[in-house]
């Protein structure tokens, strides 16, 4: 049983493969209203970086590890989710959980090592680590 919040006219005008787009509007236009309704669940991200790496963070709660797939090509990372609903039937009074599959992709600067992404899925939070490659790392230069 998939249930559907109201839809975004907005929707009606765009591609559907606009995901940033989707995310902006669900940031400026909060969850009621956001495009994701209509495609899965949102997974709610951050992205950070420090000296060394890149750091991705997405909200999961709920979401097994083999139901979780990455890939990264031509400069994309994209995270493909699906949370799904308990096969029981259960005679709920109030569920504003999503269910379903959702997809994120984030482009990724020249600047990393592909072979270097990593994840790991901790308490309902999904960490994917990616390394810059050294000529891009901050270099302290000695003053003499």
């Amino acid at each position: 049983m998939t249930r559907s919040l109201s839809k975004n006219r907005l929707q009606e005008f765009l591609p559907n493969n606009w995901v940033e787009f989707d995310t902006l509007l669900g940031q400026v236009f909060g969850p009621n209203t956001a495009v994701r309704s209509a495609r899965g669940p949102a997974a709610r991200a951050g992205v950070w970086e420090d000296g060394s790496r890149y750091y991705v963070e997405l909200d999961v709660p709920g979401v097994a590890r083999e139901d979780i797939g990455l890939t990264f090509e031509k400069g994309v990372l994209q995270i493909d989710i699906e949370r799904k609903q308990a096969e029981e039937e259960q005679k709920g009074l109030h569920d504003e959980r999503y269910y379903g599959k959702t997809t994120r992709k984030l482009g990724l600067p020249e600047t990393i090592d592909p072979e270097s992404i990593s994840a790991e899925l901790a308490s309902g939070v999904l960490t994917v680590s990616i390394a810059k490659v050294p000529e891009a790392q901050p270099k302290r230069i000695d003053i003499k």
